[in-house]
């Protein structure tokens, strides 16, 4: 029998994709030339992960960089770098059917609420622990302990999945069973040696 309670899947790199060089060329165009490492740098502030409103980041962009568009206009260009994996979505969901399953993700409510509208309301009927209302980023120890506490269940009991070793790292410091995710084979390959599938 598994020792695993419930299977946590990270979000962008394995049921989404974030092709990051897009969105910050969106930005980047409506901003005032010969500020790209000040974009850069303000776009990356953990702040926007761990729930600051992004209605602030678009005002400072505006201030800072020159940002020229409404905020229609950013959150067009903040989220037009993602797409969803029908394919993986389908293999979540289909687990969850059978076993507890939830997502453990650095995301900030825009690219959350783009995702869930893309899904058609799927990614929504899934168990989420999102960074933005967590208030700490993956891979710090608090994000993994503080998504097991809310989940009612110990970290030893997780078996986590993420495209970033980093992230795989922080979870298995946290306690929880973690592997690299490479794709959906040999994801199902894994989850099939576990007896989880």
């Amino acid at each position: 029998m598994s020792d695993v309670e419930g299977i946590v899947f990270d979000l962008g790199g394995v049921i989404a994709g974030h092709d990051n060089p897009v969105m910050f060329a969106a930005l980047k165009a409506r901003c005032a030339p010969g500020l790209t490492r000040e974009l850069e740098r303000l776009i990356r502030e953990d702040r926007w992960g761990e729930g600051a409103p992004l209605s602030q980041l678009h005002e400072i962009l505006a201030a800072q960089v020159g940002y020229a568009g409404d905020y229609g206009d950013f959150v067009q260009d903040w989220c037009c770098h993602l797409s969803l994996d029908p394919a993986m979505l389908d293999v979540v969901e289909a687990l969850a059917r059978r076993r507890r399953v939830m997502i453990l993700s650095n995301t900030n409510a825009l690219h959350w609420e783009h995702l869930v509208a893309a899904s058609e309301g799927r990614l929504a009927r899934l168990e989420a622990y999102l960074s933005h209302d967590l208030g700490v980023l993956k891979p710090r120890t608090e994000a993994y302990l503080e998504a097991a506490k809310r989940a009612g269940l110990a970290t030893a009991g997780l078996l986590f999945f993420d495209d970033l070793e980093a992230n795989v790292a922080g979870a298995r410091a946290a306690g929880l069973q973690a592997e690299l995710f490479t794709g959906q084979a040999a994801l199902e390959r894994s989850l099939a040696v576990r007896g989880l599938l």
